[in-house]
């Protein structure tokens, strides 16, 4: 994981469960329409806490 990188969710993957957005140190990801966005992207340091957590692994780092 590392600099440069951001989440992406993939929305069709997502199941809207939300803990990607309690395990953001940075609060980047929140739930809109009951699916997971980076709508702070600029607060996305690519550390990857949300994409360890997501239990059906719909976001990665690019």
């Amino acid at each position: 994981m590392g600099a440069g990188q951001k989440a992406v969710v993939d929305a069709a993957t997502c199941t809207g469960c939300g803990i990607c957005v309690d395990v953001c140190p940075h609060q980047a990801l929140e739930l809109v329409d009951g699916i997971a966005k980076l709508t702070k992207p600029e607060l996305c340091d690519g550390s990857g806490e949300c994409a360890d957590a997501c239990p059906v692994q719909a976001i990665t780092l690019k």
